[in-house]
């Protein structure tokens, strides 16, 4: 035994841990509608990479709705806008390029992260 530790007079009991909770409630999937309006932007999403020349990739931090709005009424006939939520575009574009390996959308899902529309 070292010198100048005391050990205890009874053993020292150790309590099992305690069960991991477990949910009675099944994670519910996304419902028939979320999954036709996400297919619906993934169609869009690809069509636009597939068929559009030319891409412009913007951030938007920190950009007004006002602005957005104002941009977009500028745009109504010229170009068109596509927004969406980071894993939405990441997502199509992964499923893009398993349809289109020569479209260079790995190129473009690379570069999505932050606010970048």
């Amino acid at each position: 035994l070292a010198q100048g530790f005391d050990l205890p007079s009874s053993p020292v009991r150790l309590e099992p841990a305690p069960p991991p909770r477990v949910s009675c409630i099944p994670e519910a999937m996304p419902n028939a509608e979320k999954l036709a309006k996400k297919q619906k932007y993934f169609d869009k999403l690809v069509d636009l990479c597939v068929n559009t020349p030319n891409a412009l990739i913007i951030c938007a931090d920190f950009v007004a709705s006002k602005q957005m709005q104002d941009i977009r009424m500028e745009l109504r006939g010229k170009a068109q806008v596509l927004m969406g939520k980071n894993t939405m575009i990441r997502k199509g574009l992964e499923i893009g390029h398993l349809l289109h390996p020569d479209a260079g959308m790995d190129t473009l899902r690379a570069n999505i992260r932050g606010n970048i529309g």
